[in-house]
């Protein structure tokens, strides 16, 4: 059952992702409309997502899809990095164009429809912001998601798991987008990037996808069932766009049992004018500059509700292979479960303000948050 049912996942993925080009106007050029049954295992969604942005620097990053149950997210980011997700539960016809969403904590979020088109005006609980594209060669992206979920013989136990690929719109074919689409999906082994504006040029692939999960599926079938097992690569969102930079982050998490599941956050900052990863050596010009170290201990410390002792030795601090991301206001240090900390708090994240991280700069990037 689970080999037949995997032989056709890839297929069964890229053709419907195609259905819904007719609604994302800001996808590439997918003209087929095809529907295939599904087994009662598999869902598969194509969303559309949108980076739009506030005056002060607030911006939201929205993964919509217009003809299923399952409507999608606008994450929600103020400026000083905290954020909201928010399950949208409504979305109107589109020439009505009004959404309506509410979060795990209970905020509410209303708007129109969000579109690189025109401002979204969104109220988020009893505060009103506008929303507005920027300018930049990447007008958005699309997440084709599959995911497939099996009981244990009685039931018991659960396997359940998600993988995505994550395109950056392409309109123009440029080389530059094609070069950051591929690192953006390297794990699939794609190595043809008009696949991405093709998608029937991946039907060749022998079951990319399907393939990642195998292994998964084997464990959890080897084991007697004994782990509920969740693999979710599913959740992307674009963080930072501009003309010359694009900073997308990845959320992934797996549970095999015991008393919590792990989790990361991976951020990827790409420029768009050589498709270029960078590192944060890339852009720091000394990594182990005390001054830029106290700066960031003292942020950490400020976070509210921590102190010294939320943290393992804080005079081991280091920035170097760290993993950060860009946004309008600055530079965001990032730090995964048990880098600096217990599990209990979570993962960390210090924001640094243009302003402030401009002086530990390399000069041909001081100008990058513009």
């Amino acid at each position: 059952m689970k080999k037949s049912v995997i032989a056709i996942i890839f297929t069964l993925l890229i053709l419907t992702s195609c259905s819904n080009s007719n609604n994302n106007q800001n996808s590439n050029n997918i003209q087929s409309d095809i529907d295939i049954p599904l087994t009662k295992n598999e869902k598969l969604y194509n969303y559309e997502v949108i980076y739009l942005m506030s005056d002060n620097g607030e911006y939201v990053s929205s993964a919509l899809t217009y003809n299923t149950n399952n409507l999608g997210t606008i994450v929600y980011t103020e400026s000083n990095q905290n954020s909201i997700t928010f399950n949208v539960e409504r979305i109107g016809e589109l020439d009505e164009g009004n959404i309506s969403a509410i979060s795990y904590d209970n905020n509410t979020l209303e708007g129109n429809l969000p579109s690189i088109s025109y401002p979204f005006n969104a109220k988020i609980d009893s505060k009103e912001i506008i929303f507005k594209s920027v300018k930049s060669p990447v007008t958005g992206a699309r997440i084709i998601e599959y995911s497939y979920t099996n009981g244990s013989t009685n039931n018991d136990n659960i396997f359940e798991y998600k993988n995505s690929i994550f395109i950056l719109n392409n309109k123009n074919n440029s080389e530059v987008i094609d070069k950051i689409n591929l690192d953006i999906n390297k794990e699939f082994d794609i190595t043809d990037a008009a696949s991405f504006n093709d998608l029937g040029s991946l039907l060749k692939k022998e079951n990319v996808i399907s393939n990642k999960m195998n292994a998964y599926y084997d464990e959890w079938v080897n084991s007697d069932y004994i782990a509920n097992t969740s693999e979710d690569l599913s959740k992307y969102g674009i963080n930072y766009l501009s003309e010359k930079f694009i900073s997308i982050n990845r959320f992934i998490y797996e549970y095999t049992g015991g008393a919590h599941g792990t989790y990361a956050t991976v951020y990827s900052v790409y420029s768009l004018e050589n498709g270029n990863k960078l590192k944060i050596e890339d852009l720091i010009t000394d990594l182990k500059n005390t001054d830029l170290l106290n700066l960031i201990k003292d942020k950490l410390l400020k976070i509210e509700g921590r102190d010294e002792r939320s943290y393992f030795d804080l005079n081991e601090l280091s920035i170097e292979n760290n993993n950060f991301y860009i946004t309008s206001n600055g530079l965001v240090f990032t730090w995964g479960i048990y880098e600096i900390g217990p599990y209990a708090i979570g993962e960390t994240k210090v924001l640094m303000s243009a302003e402030e991280i401009k002086p530990y700069l390399k000069d041909e990037y001081k100008t990058i948050f513009e």
